[in-house]
């Protein structure tokens, strides 16, 4: 399960197209704040959120939640509700939870680790499978490194914007909090919870920039 909250400007007008089989309304977004990370806005087409939403123009800003998914690397959030906003609002709240995999990197600073979380998800009948990079600090980065394999953990932060070591931006977790539900048995478990299922994101490698480039004040 993953869901996002965000003030968004979107970048064009809505348009109707086709995913996964389905009709739906589509416009690309970026975050309000100095990231501006891009993220591709979709919601059901003929539903009353696609009716608000097909009202809206380039440059607008909304306030928008719904669940946050991964498709080809491409950060996407299918939004439930919307509502416009001020261009100087700021939201970016971000709860993910699935199975902690692989063991956490910590940063050549050694001020934060960094770790993958996989979450499954149903698309038409098929399993597939979320890699979410995450990213903690303090209390977080002790966490993410201490939890075995396997362990079933709530994160809420931030939606964050990185370059890997190719140079090509993604996006990561920054955790605020975190809670472990069910601990994993490391080793002796299952060390790829997305086994058998269709992964989508980046393998565990690509999430790691070994600059560690990100501010300690979260008010930031």
């Amino acid at each position: 399960m993953s869901t996002a909250t965000l003030v968004v400007a979107l970048a064009a007008q809505p348009a109707e197209t086709v995913a996964h089989g389905k009709q739906v309304l589509e416009v690309f977004a970026t975050t309000n704040g100095k990231d501006q990370v891009p993220v591709l806005l979709r919601c059901a087409s003929g539903s009353k959120t696609a009716e608000a939403l097909k009202t809206k123009t380039a440059g607008q800003t909304l306030i928008i939640a719904g669940d946050l998914l991964l498709e080809d690397s491409q950060t996407v959030v299918f939004i439930h509700t919307l509502c416009d906003v001020s261009p100087d609002a700021y939201v970016n709240q971000v709860t993910v939870t699935g199975r902690l995999a692989k063991e956490a990197r910590v940063a050549e600073s050694n001020k934060s680790a960094s770790r993958s979380l996989a979450i499954n998800r149903m698309v038409n009948g098929e399993e597939v499978t979320d890699w979410f990079t995450l990213r903690g600090y303090g209390y977080v980065m002790d966490r993410l490194i201490a939890l075995p394999v396997g362990t079933l953990a709530m994160v809420e932060g931030t939606l964050d914007l990185r370059t890997n070591r190719e140079g090509k931006p993604y996006c990561e977790v920054k955790g605020r909090s975190i809670r472990a539900f069910e601990r994993g048995r490391g080793n002796k478990g299952t060390s790829n919870p997305a086994a058998g299922t269709k992964a989508v994101g980046y393998d565990h490698e690509d999430f790691v920039n070994t600059a560690d480039n990100m501010p300690c004040d979260w008010n930031n």
